[in-house]
């Protein structure tokens, strides 16, 4: 917590000297001939205004990472992985254009639901998806991009199905120095125009929060592959399991 209020500190003491800076020079009569106070005070705000923005947008990741750690002992709904990954392309492509990407989708149709609020799995598949077309978009040109998910059963001890969800792209992959740090929150390798360093930190929050778990496999050059497990939903009642373990 300590770093979260940090970095929204360090905006506000950004802000401040912008001010002062500007009160300093006008109160002090520091303009040079042809300088108008009014243009500087307009470029003053202009950068107070990103500023703020971006402190909002901190402040508004943070509360949502604070109320999924808040409701983890919540009641857990359903979700269709498939519908929900349909609708974050359609929300996603508003934003961002997939004609460089090629999508490959393996995922059942008559896969299970999974043990996750659906919004939540709405936006885990927003921010990894996301953050899987910067990185391929920073690419070298030429290379193949692609994004990848796929929609597996897994036998769990203690006779739970676990549905293993992967979302790999072929970007340009990860040293190890990033990879240790990758959920950490405000840590980020891109430019502040582009994200707050929460988006993953919030991911993992609305995982855990669903008894779920995240992680991450990559390499420099090699792409990335973030691997998602989440318990299948019980079938309901007076119907087949629709999920069965065979042995050989």
């Amino acid at each position: 917590m300590f770093k979260l209020q940090h970095n929204v500190v360090s905006l506000l003491y950004t802000i401040k000297g912008h001010i002062e800076a500007h009160l300093g020079r006008y109160e002090e009569k520091r303009f040079g001939p042809g300088e108008d106070p009014l243009t500087h005070a307009h470029q003053v705000m202009r950068k107070i205004h990103r500023q703020a923005d971006r402190a909002l947008a901190i402040t508004k990741r943070i509360s949502l990472a604070m109320k999924a750690e808040d409701d983890s002992a919540g009641v857990i709904g359903k979700a269709s992985v498939k519908e929900v990954w349909r609708e974050m392309l359609l929300i996603l492509g508003k934003r961002y254009s997939f004609e460089a990407v090629e999508i490959i989708e393996y995922i059942p149709d008559d896969f299970p639901l999974i043990q996750c609020r659906r919004n939540d799995l709405l936006e885990i598949f927003y921010t990894l998806v996301r953050n899987a077309v910067q990185a391929m978009s920073a690419a070298k040109s030429g290379t193949n991009r692609k994004l990848i998910i796929r929609a597996n059963l897994q036998y769990a001890p203690g006779d739970h199905i676990l549905a293993v969800i992967t979302v790999s792209d072929t970007g340009p992959g990860m040293e190890r120095e990033i990879l240790t740090n990758i959920f950490e929150p405000f840590f980020t390798t891109k430019d502040p125009k582009e994200g707050s360093g929460l988006g993953l930190c919030l991911a993992r929050s609305l995982v855990r929060r669903n008894e779920g778990t995240i992680a991450v496999s990559s390499f420099k050059n090699s792409g990335t592959t973030f691997i998602l497990n989440f318990r299948v939903a019980p079938a309901p009642e007076g119907t087949s399991a629709g999920v069965r373990v065979l042995a050989a």
